[in-house]
């Protein structure tokens, strides 16, 4: 009789967990399809949809040695980074370390040369959070050409930002919306100031409190579970990616991790309280749908919150629901050649499964 029970309760879990099965072979399934179609090498999902987890890896880490994608592999994920420094940012103006309305200049002069930025002395934290600064990009074709000539290089914040000096401000600060990836060089500035470096502040702030025990600021070539990036040439733009350690696009991580971190984000709520968090997902005047270092979209499902990031080799996209409390990653390393934003589609294969 107890052995009749074992495999009577064995069967019915089994019957449980098949629909979460079926689901995973299904965007498999949809997710080669899509690599296929976008000439990209691999890529790795990860959601959390009604309480059933879904990981599913395709494709090749390294296409020259033929190493697969697994649920281990680690993608550069460019600026889906910057929710990362706004949380910490966020934390330090909970613990009355930053003003968000208040100027940014005190924790930025001692920048070499950083009175060449214009507006750089005017500009408050929120308006670098929100992109309603109006500075220089810094992030110019002449920035990717020198990058590209020294991949390996780590810039710090101030030779980076020199591609930004003496570059006309796109606006008055305030008055309009830009995203410009100098606010978040200048935002990771401001955590090395308080933390003594970028990844001290992450580790201290995100990574550890999220449990994000795969992620790092930057990567090493010679460290295990990397994906490979390939640019749309076919290239591997890797070493450049990997050396992104600046505030608008620091973080290597698994998609794991990075669903790791909003759900601790939003749900557990152990990064912000409810307050600052409600800050960070209203948008601004000039730009509603992006708030505090975080996207705000909705579709037939709801509002879902999240960031996207793109650079030479990777792509990212991320999105939380919270009225449904669903969480939905794909990390790629390459560029489609026709911008397709799958998670739309695997949100309407898990959500039309979990709503009936």
């Amino acid at each position: 009789m107890a052995a009749f029970g074992r495999l009577l309760l064995a069967l019915v879990a089994l019957l449980l967990a098949f629909p979460a099965f079926a689901q995973s072979e299904l965007i498999e399934e949809k997710l080669n399809q899509f690599l296929a179609e976008q000439q990209v090498e691999g890529a790795a999902f990860w959601a959390h949809v009604d309480g059933t987890t879904f990981e599913v890896s395709v494709g090749y880490a390294d296409r020259d040695k033929q190493i697969e994608t697994t649920a281990k592999t680690r993608f550069y994920i460019a600026s889906s980074g910057k929710m990362m420094t706004a949380a910490a940012i966020l934390r330090h103006a909970e613990r009355g370390k930053l003003q968000l309305d208040g100027r940014a200049w005190p924790h930025i002069k001692d920048l070499d040369n950083i009175e060449q930025l214009e507006n750089a002395d005017q500009v408050t934290i929120r308006q670098l959070l929100q992109h309603t600064s109006g500075l220089a990009e810094y992030l110019t074709d002449d920035f990717i050409d020198e990058s590209m000539a020294i991949p390996i290089k780590r810039w710090s914040p101030a030779e980076a930002l020199t591609f930004a000096y003496d570059e006309p401000a796109a606006f008055a600060p305030g008055t309009d919306f830009e995203y410009t990836n100098t606010n978040y060089v200048l935002l990771g500035h401001i955590l090395a100031q308080l933390d003594g470096s970028l990844e001290q502040s992450l580790e201290k702030h995100i990574f550890r409190n999220a449990g994000m025990t795969a992620s790092t600021v930057g990567a090493n070539a010679r460290e295990k579970n990397l994906a490979h990036g390939y640019d749309i040439s076919g290239a591997d733009a890797s070493q450049m990616a990997w050396a992104s350690t600046l505030g608008d696009g620091p973080v290597v991580t698994t998609a794991a991790d990075l669903g790791r971190f909003l759900r601790v984000l939003f749900e557990s709520q152990s990064i912000l309280t409810p307050d600052m968090l409600a800050q960070m997902r209203t948008g601004s005047p000039s730009n509603p749908s992006y708030g505090l270092g975080i996207g705000i979209e909705s579709d037939r499902w709801g509002v879902w919150l999240g960031h996207s990031g793109a650079y030479e080799g990777y792509e990212s996209f991320e999105r939380h629901d919270p009225e449904h409390d669903a969480t939905l990653v794909l990390l790629i390393n390459g560029n489609p050649i026709n911008e397709s934003y799958f998670l739309g589609v695997a949100a309407d294969m898990l959500f039309e499964i979990t709503s009936r």
